[in-house]
């Protein structure tokens, strides 16, 4: 990774009355980081931050139960998001490979999300990557919220089903053949979706370029992988992690690699369907 992780939160979130000359906005706060005094969020006396010392104290109890152990804290918009990187000490198995699971808590001081938690098999550094989660929380930054009463057990089983789910999903797309007319399908339909056309003449023959190293990267991978839907997915992964990083330098991190890999996954689940459905 570019950047290293924060390996703790050394400040934390207030409330705070928002002021009209000598009086007092009723009703309304603001919610402010201690160590700068930037003001994150305006909200209604209803909102309940979920603290930096509470978004620790989950991590703790994940920890205390699990082979998760913390690897550290990404903030993005000045502390208005927050992700915690939990990494699973036991390696796992992914379509015959070894890989990294993690197992992410999130976190807004903005209102732009609940208390959430998802995966992921490499340690994606996008903001966006889990908002869109497998699976809530639905911790609500209301009245009443404690972190007291979040069970870590339930997060714990339902990440060991979503990667029970994942492990299947794997194996369809391992199982299931793809001939290289529907690799050039998808592989347009990816690029326009991904990267629509800008009309400007500079722009014009960026797709062009773009087509041949993700049909490079898919060939070499399928020829590595077999012709299935897991051979096309790897190659669009191979492409955002190696291609797009010796470029931008964030690789997977990058807004348009992300966007990639997940059309890519959209694509491949249909391909899955789609057999199934002809058998």
């Amino acid at each position: 990774m570019k950047n290293e992780l924060k390996q703790t939160l050394n400040w934390e979130v207030e409330q705070q009355e928002l002021q009209i000359g000598n009086g007092t906005i009723k009703g309304k706060y603001a919610i402010r980081r201690t160590d700068t005094g930037e003001i994150l969020n305006i909200c209604s006396d209803r909102y309940r931050p979920f603290y930096n010392s509470d978004l620790l104290r989950l991590v703790d109890k994940i920890e205390k139960i699990s082979t998760f152990k913390l690897q550290g804290f990404e903030e993005f918009r000045k502390g208005r998001r927050l992700l915690a990187f939990l990494k699973n000490d036991e390696p796992g198995i992914l379509g015959g490979e070894k890989v990294e699971d993690f197992l992410i808590i999130g976190n807004s001081h903005n209102s732009s999300s609940k208390v959430f938690a998802g995966m992921s098999n490499y340690m994606f550094r996008c903001e966006n990557q889990f908002s869109g989660d497998l699976y809530s929380l639905r911790v609500k930054h209301v009245a009443g919220l404690d972190v007291e009463a979040i069970n870590p057990q339930v997060i714990l089983n339902k990440y060991h089903q979503n990667r029970t789910r994942l492990d299947q999903q794997v194996q369809e797309m391992m199982n299931t053949r793809l001939n290289w007319e529907e690799v050039l399908r998808y592989v347009d339909r990816l690029v326009e979706e991904a990267e629509p056309i800008n009309t400007r003449t500079e722009f014009i023959s960026r797709p062009s370029k773009r087509k041949r190293e993700i049909l490079d990267s898919v060939h070499r991978e399928m020829n590595d992988l077999g012709h299935t839907v897991w051979g096309f997915y790897n190659g669009i992964t191979f492409y955002s992690s190696n291609i797009l990083k010796g470029r931008s330098g964030f690789g997977i991190t990058n807004g348009l690699g992300e966007r990639f890999n997940r059309i890519a996954w959209e694509y491949s689940q249909r391909a899955v369907n789609r057999t199934k459905m002809n058998r």
